[in-house]
């Protein structure tokens, strides 16, 4: 049974047999090595001859609370990580890679020391604390891009502190351990199961929602329902996927909202908000970093 949690109206073998000794003549004894386990290996790929490249842990916001308990985060605070080196800016230039959207999965993939670690199983906000210590150690935490101011509307260019950013970690705890799923009671009083989206899930969104508009040359866009359609587990216990689906068809628009401001308010995460002064008119306001080609690709 999942933690439920209510939102207001304004605002889830046997055990082996001992040997049994025979009186027969041993056969030849045989020397067996077992392959080194996947961490060796991978510290092992990390050595170079007279060099040590610099490794840290690094938190991740869902605090390993989201990973069931055969993953090797689960219930982990930190991942261990290890700095860019010339060879990871292969990556970042691979035509192949850049066109097919991959590069950055990649990088990070290659920078994970546990290479049981798939960087598809991330929930997104861990993924994005990793990316944003790897930037922030790889090419200083100045981040300088172009910007619209709010007010004025004039493009001009800013410098965010990236060492600056605070993180929203997990303050949710399922009550299964085993089955990561929350519980939240909506104002019109529906009670949906829910999860938090990995890497992988999000990047299949991103390419339904790509699909459709390729196929259908609709402009209307169904960001909000594709993503409750992979969220939403479960209305009044229900589990059919029809039922979820119908319900999410007629969710009503105080619904919708109350759902998705409980996820933005508890979704572990890196802040990407910064304040911002415009240089032509002086206006002051909290924005949202845009992350571009700078990012990992500084002038």
């Amino acid at each position: 049974m999942a933690k439920k949690v209510t939102v207001e109206e304004e605002s889830t073998q046997q055990e082996p047999k001992p040997d049994v000794p025979v009186e027969t003549q041993d056969p030849p004894r045989r020397e067996v090595t077992q392959d080194p386990p996947r961490r060796e290996v991978a510290e092992r790929e990390e050595e170079r001859p007279g060099f040590s490249v610099p490794r840290d842990m690094v938190l991740i916001p869902s605090l390993g609370k989201l990973y069931p308990p055969s993953h090797p985060l689960h219930n982990q605070e930190n991942i261990e990580v290890r700095h860019l080196t010339a060879a990871d800016e292969d990556i970042l230039t691979s035509r192949a890679l850049l066109r097919s959207g991959k590069a950055l999965d990649h990088l990070l993939q290659s920078c994970i020391m546990d290479k049981s670690i798939s960087v598809g199983d991330l929930i997104s906000g861990d993924k994005n604390s990793i990316m944003t210590f790897l930037r922030i150690s790889g090419y200083g935490p100045e981040y300088d891009v172009k910007i619209d101011c709010p007010s004025c509307e004039e493009e001009v260019q800013h410098t965010f502190d990236l060492s600056q950013l605070s993180v929203r970690t997990l303050d949710l705890t399922p009550e299964d351990q085993n089955n990561p799923v929350f519980t939240l009671e909506l104002p019109s009083g529906v009670v949906v199961d829910f999860k938090f989206l990995n890497s992988a899930e999000e990047a299949e969104i991103a390419e339904i929602l790509e699909t459709t508009k390729r196929k259908t040359n609709s402009p209307l866009e169904r960001n909000i329902t594709t993503k409750y359609s992979r969220q939403i587990l479960a209305v009044n216990g229900d589990t059919n996927q029809a039922t979820i689906s119908s319900f999410i068809k007629s969710m009503s628009v105080r619904d919708s909202r109350a759902f998705r401001k409980f996820l933005i308010d508890n979704e572990p995460d890196v802040i990407m908000k910064q304040d911002f002064i415009c240089p032509m008119c002086s206006h002051k306001e909290e924005v949202d970093i845009p992350i571009g080609v700078g990012f990992f690709w500084p002038e």
